[in-house]
């Protein structure tokens, strides 16, 4: 889910002051509820996920409407992110090829 950055103004100035290895922690009725944390910090915790559990179904979403305004690496990403789950889910048993 996205969240445009007016609705939630209040936190923008805590949000820009967040480091690559930061967090900003919200609470809700005296216990932490919600994290955010900055995209290179998600993006390595997705390649430490992959690395501990490499057996995974790869969980693959597309959005197939509206215009997507996507740089390179998040193209080559999400494109190597297909391709990884394609060979997954096809790839024939060493056993049926011989």
């Amino acid at each position: 889910m996205n969240v445009d950055i007016e609705k939630i103004s209040a936190i923008k100035n805590e949000l820009e002051a967040l480091k690559e290895n930061d967090a900003l922690f919200i609470n809700e009725e005296g216990k932490t509820r919600y994290a955010i944390i900055p995209i290179e910090t998600y993006d390595a915790l997705e390649d430490l996920m992959a690395m501990i559990n490499p057996s995974a179904v790869p969980q693959v979403k597309i959005v197939p409407s509206g215009e997507l305004d996507l740089s390179y690496d998040e193209y080559e990403r999400i494109k190597k992110q297909i391709m990884d789950a394609v060979e997954k889910t096809f790839m024939p048993k060493p056993e049926k090829l011989n």
